[in-house]
């Protein structure tokens, strides 16, 4: 039962990524249009504030599953029980002082935001602050039954309501938006299905795992041990908010709703784009997670480290270089005028992201190695230091400095010195990865670029024209690639994959 779960689990959750992405991208433009630029900025930015508050979880749904998983496996009922009843209390103390923070934050928007939103606008954002901070205290105990969930190993039950939410979700909005609803109907509709969502978990946990919450004994150990597992986790989650986030909530300080909006768009793209990477992760690194375990030299990671940045590079310069090209257009369809600076803006935080998502497996051998702590406190560091920057240069230059601010901490954080940490420290041989992971792929990426810039001539702006650009585009990007780019081993590993897909005889 439990190995039929996690099959269907790992099926479900590329279905989850394939149709919150769709739907994501369908439902975008519609509230685009139906909001306007300036309130999908407002919505965007209320959002974005909300989201710094999240991090007040401190890591412990993490924590739920790593500390109920150990329970079960020692079947002690009564430290789970124990850990429960801990955790909740600990969820009720946080929710409490999201409710204060909250108060004291809805006392003062006016005097944060007074330089960038109207009189209307600041009244809109009010409203919405309400639903949404109360909405964050009562579901913020969600990730507790979350990660019970997932430590019982029930994985297909979480995915399937994820599904079936995000799919609630755009049918209500969609048909909200066509009569005529706007900003807070949609906030609305968020708060009850969250609310839904926890009422959901909460049936599943205790009327269908029968779990049970008790105290046994209110160990101080106890909860020191919980924290000082979920401090990092809770550094990683500040430093996501920071990088992701930071900039919508400065330019609602310092600029206007409208570059709120033309920077949100910008982001989607580059949270696609990590997605995109994480993904492929999923599907080519399973062989290579074992090998970590099994404590490999440092040499046989250097060569894991390639192996997979080429793969990834691969994909990933499938996806960057068809933005370079067409991004533009399909931002001017797909979002509607107005928007145009949202393409320089994803190009220009994208571009680190090319060698940053090329090392994802990194971050599991620090883990692996047990030293990933200096990665979560040198990131939150150049995190912060985003913050200095992105406001400099937000004020003078609006969301294209916002844009450049997170670009540069991007490159300083984890291009510049956790390479030099993973060259001294861990050592891995960075210059060799660099030297392996360019040969060949890196001139024939620019040389697909200049010859996909003769795409361009057709300049009309339609869905249709522009299906056919990307189509050629993608045949020239795997021709040369195929021909010039990549390595005995790499064809192999393609040509395995057709063949479990039953397309032996195109790899011949």
């Amino acid at each position: 039962m439990g190995n039929s779960q996690l099959k269907l689990g790992i099926y479900l959750s590329y279905i989850s990524l394939f149709v919150t992405n769709i739907t994501n991208l369908v439902l975008t433009p519609f509230i685009i249009r139906n909001l306007g630029q300036s309130e999908y900025g407002l919505y965007m930015l209320i959002g974005a504030f909300i989201g710094y508050l999240t991090v007040l979880d401190l890591g412990l749904g993490n924590a739920t599953v790593r500390f109920i998983a150990k329970y079960r496996a020692e079947n002690n009922k009564e430290k789970e029980e124990n850990f429960l009843f801990i955790t909740l209390l600990i969820y009720f103390i946080i929710s409490v002082i999201t409710l204060l923070v909250g108060i004291f934050l809805y006392f003062n928007l006016e005097s944060i935001f007074k330089n960038s939103l109207s009189v209307e606008e600041i009244e809109l954002a009010k409203v919405m602050f309400v639903i949404l901070i109360i909405n964050l205290a009562l579901t913020l105990p969600m990730n507790s039954f979350t990660g019970v969930i997932t430590a019982y190993e029930k994985f297909v039950y979480p995915r399937l309501i994820t599904i079936i939410r995000t799919l609630v979700r755009a049918f209500i909005i969609l048909t909200l938006l066509f009569m005529g609803y706007k900003s807070l109907a949609i906030v609305l509709v968020d708060a009850l299905l969250n609310l839904v969502m926890l009422l959901a978990n909460i049936f599943y946990v205790f009327f269908k795992l029968k779990v049970r919450v008790r105290l046994h004994n209110l160990s101080l150990a106890l909860i020191k041990e919980i924290f000082s597992y979920s401090f990092l986790i809770f550094i990683s989650a500040l430093v996501d908010q920071l990088y992701w986030r930071i900039g919508h909530f400065i330019l609602g300080i310092v600029a206007s709703t409208v570059d709120v909006a033309i920077f949100a768009i910008s982001m989607v793209f580059g949270q696609y784009f990590i997605t995109f990477s994480t993904a492929i992760s999923g599907v080519f690194l399973p062989k290579i997670t074992k090998m970590i375990v099994q404590k490999s030299s440092d040499e046989e990671l250097t060569n894991i480290l390639i192996k997979t940045g080429r793969l990834q590079f691969l994909i990933l310069g499938l996806v960057f270089g068809g933005f370079v090209l067409f991004g533009k257009k399909f931002i001017q369809l797909w979002a509607g005028p107005g928007y145009e600076e949202s393409w320089l803006i994803a190009i220009i935080v994208m571009s680190p992201l090319i060698i940053v998502l090329t090392q994802t497996i990194g971050i599991s051998i620090l883990q692996a190695k047990n030293m990933h702590g200096f990665r979560a406190i040198s990131l939150l560091c150049i995190a912060l230091l985003n913050l200095i920057i992105s406001f400099y240069l937000s004020k003078k230059y609006g969301a294209l400095g916002a844009a450049i601010g997170t670009s540069l901490s991007l490159f300083l954080g984890n291009v510049v010195v956790m390479n030099l940490y993973y060259y001294f420290k861990v050592g891995i041989n960075i210059p060799r990865f660099f030297r392996t992971v360019s040969k060949r792929l890196y001139s024939c990426f620019f040389i697909i670029l200049i010859l996909g810039s003769s795409l361009l001539f057709m300049e009309q702006n339609s869905w249709a024209i522009l299906a056919v650009q990307c189509s050629v585009y993608v045949v020239l990007y795997i021709f040369i690639m195929w021909k010039f780019g990549l390595n005995s081993y790499e064809k192999k590993i393609f040509v395995n994959e057709f063949h479990k897909l039953g397309f032996s005889k195109m790899c011949k």
